[in-house]
């Protein structure tokens, strides 16, 4: 089996998958002719600034404006390791332009994410203009690598700044790195000469494109193939592949028939994505829920009843989701606070195990987690850092019924709204009612009976006409009255009796 990365467009979007040994390990969509908002650069305009909060709202031509900490004065330090100093106060005010970088989407009615502090990013290098550092990416373990390529840095020749070696250049040759630095550098002195001349709210630089994007951040020393199914795509990374050695002999463009993800049995997989239950190989599973403040995952044992006792099956159940929650969460891109709700385990060394287990999983993950312990309760926290909007967003759409809520009303609540509507109607003196309504909540009420014992007892003189529709949401209905001895009904209407 091999590791793979997949491209193709239709629809108007454009779609990257990473696949290892079959199994989906991430997947990414956007619009292809979306401008790309993360990793991009303004000319802003302070409009706003909160000196209570230590924060400023900054216009940079979107449709909100954007917002500025004074932690975000620093280049983003979950690149690099050692301590940094903070600036305590923003030394901006209304009216100033200032270039600023995006570093997370805007997110419902929050604006973009903003940093003062620009970065470039390389496939093995991050350069920092405004910050005199050379260090090397946290996930980078091995002492002597990481030495190796803090002097590689070091030696690095630039202006000004620094350089933050990626975890990419563990592989990289000294060579390489001094190619890409001085790319990095000639970048930042463009956008500095496009910078002074032009207005204030517009785009000095965008960051690349989906595809270029994974060859920068995904593309790894062991992937075997990039497979675009998009001409124009493998056109354009084919131009790029004389700029970059790791993409030479690896492109190769897909031309067969047959749908590039459905050809590595991927498309069941990418279709479970939309659904919050995930099913795990045993037969257990969890139910993944975003609430407005955090995601909640909820482990079921479901059909896995284990062999011995209590405390093993929630154990092996628990290491087994433990492994596909990491999958997940890369997958569908779910960030911010995720809590995890464990079935319960007595032994300390299991829930340990578990934990450990979460971490070494996570650890993979290009986006930084943090991992907090267990609670006495089973529940363990975690977060995962944030750049770009979840994978949720792009498959799944508000409910224009429940709006969001997750639940319709209950049938005997919609009689009751009926009931009301019903009371109003014989309240202004009319001799008919004539309600036009879901064909399911007709046979509701002609199988319980309620309305016809109301009005046998209230209202024996009244007629009431139910239409059924089989187009009608369930909750929706409409309820009119009618004087006329005689109504012009389909054939269809039931009368109450």
């Amino acid at each position: 089996m091999s590791k793979n990365i997949l491209i193709d467009r239709f629809g108007g979007n454009t779609v990257g998958a990473l696949c290892d040994n079959g199994k989906l390990i991430e997947y990414h969509i956007e619009k292809s002719n979306k401008t790309q908002i993360v990793g991009s650069i303004y000319k802003g305009v302070v409009k706003n600034v909160l000196d209570g909060m230590q924060a400023a709202f900054v216009d940079i031509g979107l449709n909100k404006n954007g917002y500025l900490f004074v932690s975000d004065m620093l280049v983003d330090t979950s690149l690099i390791e050692g301590k940094t100093i903070l600036p305590s106060q923003l030394n901006i005010k209304v009216g100033d332009q200032i270039m600023v970088q995006v570093v997370k989407d805007p997110v419902g009615v929050k604006g973009a994410r903003l940093t003062n502090n620009i970065t470039f990013a390389g496939k093995y290098l991050v350069y920092a203009p405004t910050l005199n550092i050379n260090t090397v990416s946290r996930k980078i373990l091995d002492e002597k690598t990481r030495q190796k390529l803090i002097d590689y840095a070091t030696k690095l020749k630039r202006p000004q700044g620094g350089f933050i070696c990626r975890t990419a250049s563990e592989h990289a040759k000294y060579n390489d790195l001094v190619k890409e630095s001085k790319q990095l550098i000639k970048l930042y002195s463009d956008i500095l000469q496009k910078y002074d001349g032009i207005s204030a709210c517009e785009q000095v630089f965008c960051d690349g494109d989906l595809p270029m994007r994974l060859m920068r951040d995904v593309l790894t020393y062991d992937v075997d193939k990039i497979l675009v199914a998009d001409k124009t795509i493998y056109d354009n990374l084919n131009s790029y592949k004389t700029l970059n050695n790791d993409i030479n002999k690896r492109l190769v463009f897909y031309d067969e028939k047959t749908d590039i993800f459905t050809k590595f049995n991927l498309t069941k997989e990418i279709e479970s994505l939309a659904h919050n239950k995930v099913a795990l190989d045993n037969g257990a599973y969890f139910v993944i829920d975003k609430t407005e403040a955090l995601t909640i995952i909820d482990i079921n044992t479901g059909g896995f009843t284990g062999q011995s006792n209590i405390e093993e099956t929630a154990f092996l159940t628990n290491m087994l989701a433990t492994k596909e929650i990491a999958r997940q969460v890369r997958l569908r891109n779910i960030s911010g606070i995720i809590v995890v709700d464990y079935i319960d385990m007595e032994q300390e060394d299991h829930r340990n195990a578990v934990v450990n287990e979460l971490k070494n999983c996570l650890s993979s993950d290009r986006q930084k987690c943090n991992v907090l312990g267990m609670t006495g309760l089973g529940l363990v926290e975690f977060t995962r850092s944030k750049k770009r909007r979840s994978l949720s967003q792009y498959f799944n759409k508000t409910c224009p019924y429940c709006k969001g809520e997750g639940s319709i009303y209950s049938n005997d609540y919609i009689l009751m709204k009926i009931r009301t509507s019903l009371l109003d109607v014989f309240a202004n003196d009319f001799g008919s009612a004539i309600i036009d309504l879901n064909i399911d909540i007709l046979e509701y009420i002609l199988q319980t009976g309620t309305l016809c014992k109301d009005i046998k007892k209230f209202y024996q003189n009244k007629r009431v006409y139910l239409i059924p529709h089989k187009t009608y949401h369930q909750e929706f209905f409409i309820c009119r009255g009618d004087n006329n001895k005689v109504l012009d009904l389909p054939e269809k209407a039931v009368l109450l009796h």
